[in-house]
């Protein structure tokens, strides 16, 4: 994929792109802040211990603040998306 933005989903249809907003069925309107991959761990709650998984970090705002440190796998956030 080399150095692009766009990122494939799980069922290769859907796309998810930096610094577009898309509708979290969580947290509302979200903006995708980054995207990056072959992490070895993704937290230390999820023990996600793989190589090539698409993490998706993205911000939203909730009682009139930003919160941009939300992340989840691609997997995870395509399926969160209203």
């Amino acid at each position: 994929m080399g150095e692009s933005d766009e990122q494939p989903g799980s069922n290769g249809e859907q796309v998810v792109e930096r610094e577009e907003t898309y509708e979290h069925e969580r947290h509302g309107e979200v903006e995708v802040t980054g995207i990056w991959k072959g992490v070895e761990e993704v937290d230390g709650t999820r023990d996600a211990n793989e190589n090539d998984v698409y993490i998706v970090r993205y911000s939203t705002e909730e009682d009139g603040r930003e919160v941009d440190e939300l992340t989840d796998t691609l997997d995870e956030f395509l399926e969160a998306l209203e």
